[in-house]
């Protein structure tokens, strides 16, 4: 094989993470630290998966997860951590979650801050747990997700035809017939654009407003 046949554009993938997933309900199998070339990554291994979101097909009931290791907060380890830790006692760790089964997201959009050269926004798109198994309900800290801010969460980083792929798909959402019917008529999209919260790029993508 010549170097000229590993170059093509044909075959391109959507996804600049490294999986597709993108929302994932999954039990916590194991975890582990790994040194890679841009540093060490937390692996989590999950099985029994439900795939709630993914920009291309995902059959397996696997998945590893790689989260960049760091100590601090607003950081893709930071932004996961902290949002686990919500739904955890005060003496309790990620090691209290092998067994559970837990839900997370890709936070597309993420601003970690702003580069000092450029100026410009640095964005990124963490993993955030929204549930975790067996976590007490209405517990202090723990976030009480609607089915508002799901259709919020799934908008960023979309078109509207992805959007609404995504949004009919998801289960908390389609508990609401009334958000479903806003996003049908598109009220939804409207409401958030007029209010700030979101802003549409050239692209038709929508982005977090700053």
């Amino acid at each position: 094989m010549t170097q000229e046949s590993l170059v093509s554009v044909r075959g391109l993938k959507d996804s600049e993470f490294g999986t597709p997933l993108r929302d994932i309900s999954g039990i916590l199998d194991s975890y582990y630290p790994e040194e890679r070339k841009f540093g060490t990554v937390v692996v989590l291994n999950l099985k029994e998966l439900e795939v709630r979101h993914s920009v291309e097909p995902y059959n397996f009931p696997i998945a590893q997860i790689a989260i960049k290791l760091s100590n601090t907060k607003n950081s893709a380890w930071g932004v996961f951590g902290e949002s686990l830790a919500s739904f955890l006692a005060d003496d309790e760790d990620i090691k209290n979650c092998v067994g559970k089964r837990i839900g997370m997201r890709m936070e597309e959009g993420h601003k970690y801050g702003v580069d000092k050269d450029t100026g410009k926004d640095m964005l990124g798109s963490p993993w955030k747990v929204y549930e975790v198994e067996g976590a007490p309900s209405g517990a202090p800290g723990q976030p009480v997700e609607s089915a508002a801010d799901r259709a919020l969460s799934l908008l960023i980083g979309k078109t509207r035809a992805d959007f609404n792929k995504a949004a009919y798909a998801d289960p908390l959402i389609r508990k609401d017939v009334a958000l479903q019917k806003a996003i049908t008529d598109k009220s939804f999209i409207n409401s958030q654009l007029q209010l700030g919260t979101v802003t549409e790029d050239e692209n038709g993508v929508f982005q977090k407003a700053a």
